[in-house]
């Protein structure tokens, strides 16, 4: 087995090796785009303290060789320690397969490969490729949340591949950052999945988001794509307590000073065949008059169709 803790024998091919400018200008330039690499979550999983950043990347070889050092001291369980240094070799391009042979001679877990190989892939911006391994069915999730976050938050990335990994994987979403993130892109997107996704939440959060979704749809420019999706909303089949929220953020909440906020609570009673008399802002609402119709026209025709 090969002695990994040794940097020599590990470099023996080039002992003086460092990384090219290229290398450290690239992770440099991706650490500021993500704010956080995961190569760092890594660092910080296995007890090193010190900010990652003070030693990755490293830009001599004496650096290297202190990344090295520090890695192998740790405390850490060993395919932990092994599966950092695997990383740092995916980096050392001019060392022809280093990282392969690295992973054969130290016997390196399979899953801990495919999770490094998808969280280098993932840190160095090509999301195609790191989906390939992190969406692998044989690999345990790990930093679930933080992988949808990033692939959301990164200007660079398709968002359907956000979607292909939610779907794939199933982040279990505790960091809230990464749950409004998601949301944000199923109420842009889909507004019935937006709508299912807040009822699997427990219900401090489905009450939230429900309300989330209310507000967006009713604070969109006017125009036809706006009209279908209100008009979508207020024709979901709510549950009576969902009913309730509708109402109370239309009229008195977060969304009553919105444009056409009562008309959608006018609209859902009268197409529920709901009163609308015990409500006095409604029985005030005069709507906009369109060829001749407004509310008082509706209101009107509606009492007199009552024997």
């Amino acid at each position: 087995m090969l002695n990994w803790q040794d940097f020599d024998v590990v470099f023996q091919a080039k002992p003086d090796y460092a990384y090219d400018n290229k290398t450290v200008e690239n992770i440099t330039r991706h650490r500021k785009e993500f704010g956080e690499l995961f190569f760092d979550r890594i660092w910080k999983s296995i007890g090193l303290m010190r900010p990652s950043r003070n030693n990755y990347p490293p830009r001599t070889n004496q650096d290297l060789r202190n990344l090295w050092s520090k890695i192998v001291q740790s405390s850490a369980a060993d395919e932990q320690k092994l599966a950092l240094l695997f990383y740092v070799l995916r980096d050392c391009r001019q060392l022809s397969n280093a990282d392969v042979n690295f992973a054969r001679r130290t016997y390196l877990p399979q899953k801990y490969q495919l999770l490094v190989a998808g969280l280098w892939e993932l840190d160095h911006a090509q999301f195609s490729r790191a989906l390939e391994h992190l969406t692998d069915p044989s690999l345990t999730p790990t930093f679930a949340d933080d992988i949808l976050l990033a692939l959301l938050q990164h200007p660079k990335c398709d968002p359907a591949l956000a979607t292909a990994y939610y779907i794939a994987v199933s982040p279990p979403l505790k960091d809230q950052a990464a749950l409004e993130a998601y949301f944000q892109l199923l109420l842009r997107n889909n507004l019935v999945e937006a709508y299912y996704f807040a009822k699997k939440q427990d219900h401090l959060r489905h009450k939230a988001l429900f309300e989330e979704l209310v507000i967006t749809v009713h604070q969109e420019t006017p125009g036809s794509e706006h009209a279908e999706r209100a008009t979508l909303l207020a024709g979901l089949r709510f549950t009576a307590e969902e009913d309730r929220w509708f109402e109370e953020c239309l009229l008195n909440g977060g969304g009553s000073k919105l444009a056409g906020a009562k008309d959608s609570v006018m609209a859902r009673r009268i197409a529920l065949g709901r009163s609308t008399s015990d409500i006095s802002a409604l029985n005030r609402l005069k709507g906009e008059d369109i060829a001749g119709v407004s509310w008082d026209y509706v209101r009107t025709g509606i009492t007199e169709a009552v024997p």
